[in-house]
């Protein structure tokens, strides 16, 4: 027994600690109360060690890369500073209680709102009315989708800044603040609206005019939105300070949005110079040196052979640099190089540009996947019915009645025009300007073109087969497609788009049996629709037509702005002065604050 129990020992060495092993028939050994105590710390050390070692490798498993920390350190400081230049912005701007910013989308199909891009004024979403609505601006402030280009309140803004602007990058001269009242954008049957309902939900929490300022900064563009509440004075609001400050904000904005791409790019640029710094050493030192030199992990540890092997190289840059330098002046082959050079660096950027706006384009394609607009309801469409019936009916009759005569029209040309007036009523494009003006606008045009001779061609190329004393001149087709797109042209620049009326131009442009008496028909038909239009449509409980006649409000462009901000002014200056007559004889006239609160 004695023999056999270094072996019994030896064998539970294997086993598990804690158990006991029968060896024959003979009793476990008597373990003493040191043996115990050893063992038990010899389990808890062995448990500790692998409890240490089991995290450290998760920590390393889990553990970021400093590339990774790097990036979202970056990250983070980005964020903050356009979050700071959005806050500085709203809170300085007259008015502005949420400001928002919107960027392209670097495939160029959307528009997005980066992180920190928003700010809410604190002191607006403590005083909304209820917990329901400040739920809902807390919503608005922090979620916001993509929106698809020229959908939505973002999308129609950044189509109408960007077209209304002078052009130009940065605080680039002509740049102005485009002003939009949400509830216009909404009643409107032409601006599409967001699956979530944005303008909605952001008219309801009291917001009712939004200011849009473009930027552009190193191919990013984008806007920035300044919202203000309902009651706000829109003097003030319009006022030169005001909008030069929200014009700089912006540029602001855009630039603290922009600096993150070129510091990503940078970074970028760092590491693969440094990526290839490393390998350049790395092959240069396999190239030259001996097989019994140091190897590349002993010459990094040794400061003095890494010295010694930097200064060789240094001068054998140096040297292949004498060996390749050698000016030429200013000879005339060199400048025809570096012309060369130029030229072709402007030909790959311009293809560059041109694969780029293709693949955007392809990538619209696919649609922004919206919902389609919603069918009027079946009272809706009866009134509808009974308005254009009547309406069309009476226009043939008065054209029935002047067909012989030197008034001749075409009752036909105003189908399109009752579809917008009765069905679309409060679309822009139907309202009294602009079909007055556009009318008038596309029958112009046509009579001009209608000036230049056709000739005896349909087509320039049957000039080559041209018989002796063939009459020459613009083929009619030609006069025709110029007048339609100058048609169309010129009525979105003066702004008084109105579809139907470009059938005008082409055909006072097609025939000369169109003259100015069917100018006065046809503007004598105009009046007799928008009457007709007036006593109908304003019988409906929910309709209102018209919505405005000239249009010239704070909405209109800067110069129409102006005369308008003039006409205010002078309007002022004289009720103040005729309040002033009328209390002369109460002892003192109206103070400044008075009148202008009159008015």
């Amino acid at each position: 027994m004695e023999k056999d129990a270094p072996q019994a020992s030896s064998s539970t060495s294997s086993l598990p600690q804690g158990r006991s092993l029968m060896v024959g028939n003979s009793p476990p050994a008597k373990r003493t109360r040191s043996q115990s105590q050893s063992q038990s710390q010899s389990r808890s050390q062995s448990r500790s060690q692998s409890q240490a070692q089991s995290q450290y490798q998760y920590q390393n498993q889990n553990q970021p890369s400093r590339k990774s920390v790097a990036r979202e350190e970056r990250y983070e400081y980005d964020k903050h500073l356009l979050h700071r230049a959005v806050e500085d912005a709203g809170i300085n701007a007259f008015g502005a209680v949420f400001v928002e910013v919107w960027a392209l989308h670097r495939d160029g199909t959307k528009l997005t709102r980066p992180d920190g891009g928003h700010w809410m004024d604190p002191a607006f979403w403590r005083s909304l009315p209820d917990g329901e609505a400040m739920h809902l601006a807390s919503g608005l402030d922090w979620e916001a989708g993509d929106c698809a280009l020229g959908v939505g309140l973002a999308g129609t803004l950044f189509e109408e800044s960007s077209s209304s602007s002078g052009g130009g990058t940065g605080a680039a001269a002509g740049r102005r603040v485009h002003w939009r009242q949400i509830k216009s954008l909404m009643d409107d049957p032409f601006v599409q609206e967001e699956a979530e309902g944005r303008m909605a939900r952001l008219y309801k929490i009291g917001l009712g005019l939004v200011a849009a300022v473009p930027f552009s900064f190193q191919d990013q563009r984008g806007m920035v939105l300044y919202y203000s509440r309902k009651t706000a004075k829109v003097d003030r609001l319009r006022s030169e300070t005001n909008e030069r400050y929200l014009v700089g904000a912006a540029d602001l904005i855009g630039a603290s949005y922009a600096i993150h791409k070129s510091r990503e790019e940078a970074a970028e640029l760092r590491r693969q110079m440094f990526r290839e710094a490393v390998l350049k050493v790395r092959k240069d030192f396999e190239k030259h040196r001996s097989k019994v030199g140091p190897r590349l992990e002993s010459l990094v540890l040794d400061k003095e052979k890494l010295k010694k092997y930097k200064e060789e190289q240094d001068r054998l840059a140096e040297e292949e640099q004498m060996r390749g330098t050698w000016t030429w002046g200013d000879s005339p082959l060199l400048r025809v190089d570096r012309a060369i050079a130029d030229l072709a660096r402007r030909a790959v950027g311009f293809g560059t540009w041109c694969l780029r706006r293709i693949d955007t384009s392809r990538k619209k394609w696919g649609g922004a996947h919206l919902l389609g607009p919603p069918r009027q309801s079946i009272g809706d469409c009866a009134f509808c019915f009974v308005g254009v019936f009547l309406a069309m009916l009476t226009i043939l009759r008065i054209g029935t009645a002047v067909n012989d005569g030197a008034f001749l029209f075409d009752g036909g040309w105003y189908s399109s025009s009752l579809c917008i007036l009765f069905a679309l009523t409060p679309a822009p494009v139907g309202q009294p300007r602009q079909v007055y003006l556009a009318h008038l606008w596309n029958m112009l045009v046509g009579m001009a073109l209608r000036q230049i001779p056709s000739g005896d061609f349909t087509y320039f190329l049957e000039f080559t087969e041209a018989a002796p004393g063939a009459a020459y001149g613009l083929p009619l087709i030609w006069k025709q497609a110029l007048a339609v797109a100058l048609g169309v042209s010129g009525q979105a620049f003066i702004g008084i788009l109105h579809p139907p009326a470009s059938g005008l131009s082409m055909a006072f442009a097609s025939s000369d049996k169109w003259t100015w008496g069917t100018m006065l028909s046809v503007m004598a038909a105009d009046t007799f629709m928008v009457a007709f239009a007036i006593g109908y449509i304003n019988l409906a409980e929910k309709k209102q037509y018209p919505l405005y006649w000239l249009g010239l409000g704070w909405r209109a462009n800067v110069r129409m702005g102006k005369l308008q901000k003039k006409a205010h002014t002078s309007a002022k200056n004289a009720i103040r002065r005729a309040s002033s007559m009328n209390n002369g004889g109460n002892g003192g006239g109206t103070s400044k604050k008075g009148g202008d609160e009159s008015v």
